[in-house]
């Protein structure tokens, strides 16, 4: 699993390697400091591309799919924008699912 995010002024990541029943172990890589996305996810397949040819992707803490290494080696700019769309509508859902938790209101009112 690769984690992506966004710090103050640049993106970084860090590779697990998840374990049975949620356990999320420590990163076993980090590397950050990169000024795009594009630019990160292209550093995570030069990193992992002999190893792995699928891998799993979050973005800012949320799953955002599956991805084809290869795809990060020959694409960076089009998967870092898919990435983001794919983010988005994530943070949407959520928002969504709040607020119509918040207008459900307790059996027995209204």
């Amino acid at each position: 699993m690769v984690e992506l995010r966004k710090d103050a002024s640049s993106y970084a990541y860090s590779v697990r390697a998840p374990r049975s029943r949620g356990v999320i172990p420590p990163s076993s890589y980090r590397n950050g400091g990169f000024a795009t996305l594009a630019d990160c996810l292209g550093d995570v397949a030069r990193a992992l591309g002999g190893n792995f040819s699928r891998i799993y992707v979050r973005l800012d803490g949320l799953c955002v799919g599956e991805r084809d290494l290869v795809e990060l080696r020959l694409e960076p700019q089009k998967v870092a924008s898919e990435l983001k769309a794919e983010l988005k509508a994530e943070l949407k859902a959520k928002a969504s699912c709040a607020v119509r938790a918040e207008s459900v209101s307790e059996p027995g009112e209204g």
